[in-house]
């Protein structure tokens, strides 16, 4: 059996009625050099079903829910292409995805994780890209460092990543215990050792509503369990940032989360993150400040 350049993996759960029009989308793409592995979550509803009847050959595989990070790994594991590609199980991918990816990746062999915008779509949702146009068209093919991940948010999604799969396998693939923030962990450790590069081309549609979109730039804010790993597992990507930036980065995280907890009553809370982000950055009066100012207890 022929080796596919390309493996892309799909997580899914629950998601039956919507993962055909996915399955399109990766179908449409202008090369064909790939496979499609569905690693299925738990799903208890016909996900099987669908999959099996909308071609054969997609290779399908049902594990217990553990989560989306532990599906991806286990489709890179099934996977047998040279690169990975992801796609959410509700997303759609533009027809020149693969091959914009592709292009970038063989065009630089040093580039380990290449990826590309995203326009975000639903019922209700005005047309808005991830990356700015400005901005993307200024990234375009340039190198993505560990310093600027750490400030700026330009990955929609696994959904716009194809990444080699010896670089995934190096790194043991996504940290299954940080929490929704696996893959922004994963891009940081990997920016820490080989080169990531942005392509200015909306690749993707992502499906969002009003709420979950709100919903994915709180948990991009306050999220600090994928950070504090970092700092306490992976010295070399503190490194790569810089100890003074990491803190500094850090401390803003603690103390806005300090703020929301104090917005919602629970000063206990609050006076612990605002004691975290002094401790992280002693340089912000404002940090000690807040620490000083708030209750000792809910």
């Amino acid at each position: 059996m022929k080796t596919p350049l390309v493996s892309v993996v799909i997580p899914t759960y629950n998601n039956a009625a919507l993962l055909p029009e996915t399955l399109d989308g990766v179908q449409r793409q202008t090369i064909k050099d790939f496979e499609i592995i569905v690693v299925d979550d738990g799903s208890l509803d016909d996900t099987a079903q669908v999959v099996k009847s909308y071609d054969p050959s997609i290779v399908y595989f049902h594990q217990t829910n553990r989560g989306q990070a532990a599906a991806r790994n286990k489709g890179v594991a099934l996977a047998r292409g040279e690169y990975i590609a992801f796609c959410d199980h509700d997303d759609v991918w533009h027809e020149p995805h693969l091959e914009t990816l592709m292009d970038c990746l063989t065009s630089y062999p040093e580039t380990a994780m290449a990826f590309d915008n995203a326009e975000y779509f639903g019922d209700g949702v005005a047309r808005r890209l991830c990356v700015d146009p400005r901005l993307s068209k200024s990234l375009n093919r340039e190198k993505i460092s560990a310093r600027f991940l750490i400030w700026k948010y330009p990955v929609a999604s696994m959904s716009v990543v194809a990444v080699r799969r010896d670089c995934f396998q190096k790194l043991h693939g996504l940290r299954e215990t940080v929490g929704v923030m696996d893959d922004y962990h994963f891009y940081l450790r990997l920016a820490a050792r080989w080169t990531l590069r942005y392509v200015d081309f909306v690749g993707c549609r992502k499906r969002v509503s009003e709420s979950s979109l709100s919903r994915l730039v709180n948990l991009k804010e306050m999220n600090l369990a994928y950070l504090e790993d970092i700092r306490d597992r992976h010295p070399e990507v503190v490194q790569k940032i810089g100890s003074f930036n990491f803190r500094l980065r850090l401390a803003r995280k603690y103390f806005k989360l300090g703020r929301h907890y104090a917005q919602y009553n629970q000063s206990g809370m609050a006076k612990d993150m605002y004691w975290k982000a002094f401790h992280a950055n002693p340089l912000n009066v404002r940090y000690f400040a807040c620490y000083l100012a708030a209750p000792r207890s809910d």
